[in-house]
């Protein structure tokens, strides 16, 4: 498909579903919003080739933008930092309160990363204590990766 020019297009959609709001009729809203929508989906379609390219630049593919590369690192998002000093964090999560099954699931796999010298976890605070060794854990990229998000996250007092 020849690269059509949807930036006009887009923006009267966008435009139109915004000042469909205020007619009484909720049609011509669904019916810009709905537009908008099909000239959104298009403008990705054109673009696909681009923002696979982009996505997978340097090998880190979504890395890039920011999202979760694995469930641990999907789980450290949800936690709370609250004090870290290389070698040792402490985190807490919300979902570990009174739940034994999942502290030890997560225990297990944080205590398989390379360099992890003990993870000691606490039902009743949700808490999880994290003593590892930096030169040893950063030597995995995504560990690295992990443990710098911990840093730059960490609840300041």
């Amino acid at each position: 498909m020849k690269q059509l020019s949807l930036g006009l297009p887009l923006l009267g959609a966008a435009a139109g579903t915004l000042l469909s709001l205020a007619l009484p009729s909720k049609k011509g809203h669904i019916a810009c919003g709905l537009a908008w929508a099909g000239l959104s989906a298009l403008h990705v379609w054109q673009y696909r080739k681009k923002l696979a390219r982009d996505l997978s630049r340097n090998g880190r593919g979504l890395s890039l933008m920011g999202f979760p590369q694995s469930s641990l690192e999907f789980f450290l998002r949800s936690v709370e930092v609250a004090s870290y000093i290389p070698g040792r964090a402490r985190i807490y999560a919300r979902a570990l309160v009174g739940n034994p099954g999942l502290a030890e699931q997560v225990r297990r796999e944080i205590a398989a990363a390379p360099g992890m010298k003990s993870v000691r976890t606490n039902l009743t605070t949700g808490s999880l204590l994290l003593e590892y060794d930096p030169a040893t854990l950063r030597q995995d990229p995504q560990l690295a990766r992990l443990e710098e998000y911990i840093r730059t996250h960490v609840k300041k007092k």
